[in-house]
Order: C-alpha cells, then sequence, then structure tokens
C-alpha cells in the first residue's frame, strides 16, 4: 500500500478507537458489547499490523505522540522513558498474550496459558522451574561450544549456512539438549519450527483455529501434545517436577511452561537475535576483524570455551548488545490495567478501563532520540544500562534466559569465526514489514566450510 494511504487509513482508524474509548466507558469493557466491540478493533488493525508493523507504529507515534491505541484498545507506549517504567511496574498482572498479540485460541496451547502470562503463584513457580532448567553458561561453556560446533560442522558438510533456516533448527536442538539432555529427531525439529511458525494461528478465535483451519493446526498441536510427553521421560525431569510441586504446579503446566520457554522464547528470539548478529558482522568488515582479533586473543580454539573467557569477549558483548537495541527479538511488553484512569492521547484526555491492555514498543523505544544519539545507527560505545532488550531489568518480570541467551550467541560467535569460513553471502535485509522476528531471513553464507 501506498505510504499516504497508509498513513490515512491507520490514522482514521485511530480516530475511531478515541471514539471506541467513550463506547467502552458507556458499555462496559468486559461487556458482551464491549467486548465484541474491542475485537472488532483488534482484527482491523491486526492485518494492518501483519504487513506493515513498524510503519503503523512511526505514523501513530509521528502524528499522534508517544502514547496512543493500538489493536483491541491496548494503550500504547511507544518512547523509552515509558516503557522502562511501564516494565518496571510491580506486581504486574498480565493476561494471556504474547506482546501485541492476544492468544485467543487456547486449543493452539493445549488450553493453557502462556508462562508470560501467568500472575501470582503460577508465575512464581515457573519463574522458579525456569531457573532451574536454563544452565549457567559461564559453567557450561564447553557443553554448549561442542554442541555448536557439531552443528556448524553439519552445515560446513553441505557448504552452506542460512541464516531463517538453519539458526532456528540448530536453536530448538539446542534448548532441548541443555533443559531435557534429550536428542531431536529431524521430523520433530521440522515440526518444531512449524508449531512457531503457525502462532498467528493462536490470535484466531479457537473455533477457526481448532477446527476450520483443523488441517494446519491439527498436526502442530500434535506436536506439541508429543513433546509434552518426551519432557516426561527425560532424566531432568524430576527435579521440574519437585520444584513445581512446591508451588501447586501439576506436570501439564510444568511441561506446557517448558515447551513454550524452549521454542517461544528460546528458539524464536535467540535464533532471531543471532541471526541479526551474524548480519551484522557480515555488513561491518571492520568490526568484524576487531571481532576476530578479541577472539584469536583470548582463545586458541583447541580447548573447550571457559567461563572467564565468555566474560572477558568484550566487545562481541557490546555487539550482541547493540544489535538487540536495534533489532530487538521481543518488540512489545504487555499488561492489564489495574483500575480504570484516564490518558492522554494526542490533544485528548481519553477514559480507560479496569482490564486494559498497556503495551510497550520496545522497538521504538530502542531507537528514541531522548535516550541515544543517533538512535539509528550502529554502535558499541553505547551505555547499555537501561536497555529494555529482554525485557529491561530488576524488576520481577525480566526475562529469565538473558545470561544464557547472551552467551549461547557469543559462544556460537567464537566457534563460527574461529573455526569456520565462507567464500561470500547473500544480500543483508532485515524486513520491517511482516510482523515476524526482525532478522535477515534470507541471509546465506556461502562457500560454507572448516578453516585447514
Amino acid at each position: 500500500m501506498d505510504i499516504n494511504a497508509l498513513t490515512q487509513k491507520v490514522l482514521k482508524t485511530h480516530d475511531n478507537q478515541i471514539k471506541l474509548s467513550k463506547k467502552l466507558e458507556k458499555f462496559g469493557y468486559n461487556s458482551p458489547r464491549g467486548k465484541l466491540l474491542r475485537l472488532m478493533a483488534y482484527y482491523k488493525e491486526g492485518f494492518t499490523i501483519l504487513k506493515a508493523w513498524r510503519d503503523f507504529l512511526y505514523i501513530r507515534k509521528n502524528h499522534i505522540g508517544d502514547t496512543f491505541f493500538a489493536v483491541d484498545h491496548a494503550i500504547m507506549h511507544a518512547d523509552h522513558a515509558q516503557v522502562k517504567k511501564l516494565m518496571q511496574i510491580e506486581p504486574q498482572v498480565r493476561s494471556n498474550d504474547l506482546g501485541i498479540i492476544r492468544i485467543l485460541a487456547p486449543s493452539y496451547m493445549l488450553n493453557h496459558p502462556l508462562s508470560l502470562g501467568t500472575n501470582g503463584k503460577e508465575h512464581t513457580g515457573i519463574r522458579a522451574i525456569f531457573q532451574q532448567a536454563l544452565p549457567d553458561p559461564f559453567e557450561h561453556g564447553d557443553d554448549i561450544g561442542q554442541y555448536i560446533d557439531s552443528l556448524l560442522s553439519e552445515a560446513s558438510s553441505q557448504g552452506t549456512l542460512h541464516i531463517g533456516n538453519d539458526l532456528p533448527r540448530f536453536m530448538v536442538k539446542i534448548l532441548h539438549h541443555l533443559v531435557f539432555q534429550i536428542s531431536l529427531s529431524q521430523e520433530e525439529v521440522t515440526a518444531s519450527r512449524s508449531y512457531i511458525k503457525g502462532l498467528p494461528l493462536a490470535s484466531l478465535p479457537n473455533f477457526m483455529s481448532r477446527y476450520l483451519l483443523a488441517f494446519k493446526t491439527g498436526p502442530i498441536i500434535k506436536h506439541r501434545k508429543h513433546l509434552i510427553q518426551r519432557y516426561q521421560t527425560s532424566p531432568k525431569w524430576a527435579t521440574y517436577v519437585e520444584i513445581g510441586q512446591q508451588y501447586q504446579l501439576n506436570s501439564e503446566q510444568i511441561a506446557n511452561g517448558l515447551f513454550d520457554m524452549i521454542h517461544i522464547a528460546g528458539t524464536a528470539g535467540t535464533s532471531a537475535l543471532l541471526g541479526s548478529v551474524i548480519g551484522i558482522l557480515c555488513v561491518n568488515n571492520s568490526l568484524r576483524e576487531d571481532v576476530i582479533k578479541e577472539i584469536n586473543t583470548l582463545w586458541q580454539g583447541t580447548e573447550p570455551i571457559p567461563g572467564d573467557m565468555l566474560h572477558q569477549a568484550t566487545l562481541l558483548h557490546k555487539v550482541i548488545l547493540e544489535t538487540a537495541r536495534l533489532y530487538p527479538p521481543v518488540r512489545f511488553v504487555s499488561q492489564l490495567a489495574t483500575e480504570a484512569g484516564e490518558v492522554k492521547v494526542g490533544s485528548q484526555k481519553c477514559p480507560f478501563q479496569k482490564g486494559t491492555r498497556l503495551l510497550g514498543s520496545i522497538f521504538t523505544a530502542n531507537r528514541d532520540a531522548n535516550r541515544y544519539k543517533k538512535p539509528d545507527s550502529f554502535s558499541t560505545q553505547r551505555d547499555f544500562s537501561d536497555l529494555l532488550s529482554w525485557n529491561g531489568d530488576d524488576h520481577e518480570r525480566v526475562c529469565p534466559g538473558k545470561s544464557l541467551s547472551i552467551e549461547l550467541i557469543k559462544v556460537f560467535c567464537i566457534y563460527l569465526l574461529k573455526r569456520y569460513q565462507w567464500e561470500q553471502f547473500t544480500e543483508v535485509q532485515w524486513d520491517f514489514e511482516k510482523v515476524t522476528a526482525v532478522t535477515p531471513n534470507d541471509l546465506e553464507l556461502q562457500g560454507f566450510k572448516a578453516k585447514a
């Protein structure tokens, strides 16, 4: 769609959102009519966001301000200060949402909420299990490195490393190895990738997702059930159950929570960021040479990577953080308003109701010119102390896998640059239109092989 036509459309639908605030105040946010009105707004704007999410955000931000309505009459916060403040609210109340996406087809999740959407004791218990399940990368760098090296060796036998195809496949195998000590078959890996790609289907009404689209969702749901059963045969399973019982969590809750952690946060998020880091290192020759120089200084490449080396790889660490700022794998955070109130949107004051979704746009916040100098440029010399990727720091909802995510990427890059080489690479391009993970999916390292 032409940008002028898109601008008019996005601003016109926001005018409707302003009117909707009055209607919801009159009819009730969770009344049958209120739910229908919000659902209609959700799908109307959702289809626009699916095809042009970045343009949607910046049109509203530039024309309305850093606070505006979006999708199901959620209040979107778009600047760094507001998103940081939103993240640090404690306690937070959440619903079954994946960022901006509402999970409206519980059957896709086997009728279990996302761990992101749990609250209270259930959320505390799930986090305790995650903290047990996610290994300390500084203590397990050798295991992680050897496993990554085997995957890169596999790619070298094919002569190519494809960002969009290979990295998610690698990541889902790595995480199942680390969390459950199980190996996935090629069929299981393919099915897990299909599950992740099909997540937008969970945002459709349940009868559509489960029945009308059963030819698509049926095999995916069957795969989830299959892995849930496999998890319970893991040598680590008894430990997770023991922790879960302290919080009155049953086996199904534990297994489903770990499935979501591995597939959504782990595989989708970490593989996307890893792809972006590789993309940055491809297009920035001097930076790549500096990173290689740092790696060569710290590691001979013949012994397992020691934990101290991961701490000392400071340039590579900054490259990962700056890449996460520019291309955050998670672009939105979501919570619920615990009481009704009034919000200023543009020049108007609008009422909002208890239960209204409060969204934070990490992507626009990370590029806020009031927080970062030349925010659209890449620089490793920034202050990353309040980086909002991984849901920020110092609060109850901070990402429990942040350290593992960063160090997995670090180990992958160390092995990639130390032990492997490629003859050429295809165009490095980030897709800012489709509402998928922001990563150069089509990037391919050709002539990929182990160094002599």
